[in-house]
């Protein structure tokens, strides 16, 4: 969810919440927003925001 406008800029579904079900969603918002810079990302830091895979 974009925090200013309160849209929700990416999702993804899946029946298993995985690493790249996270990606997904990260990418999709990413380039709905034309490829902002200085933007922070909120997790709740599940086992998926914090693997290797995410942080790189």
């Amino acid at each position: 969810m974009d925090l200013y406008s309160r849209r929700i800029i990416g999702w993804s579904i899946n029946k298993r919440m995985t690493t790249d079900l996270v990606l997904q969603s990260v990418k999709q918002a990413y380039w709905l927003r034309k490829h902002p810079k200085g933007v922070v990302f909120h997790s709740d830091r599940g086992s998926q925001y914090t693997s290797k895979k995410l942080k790189s």
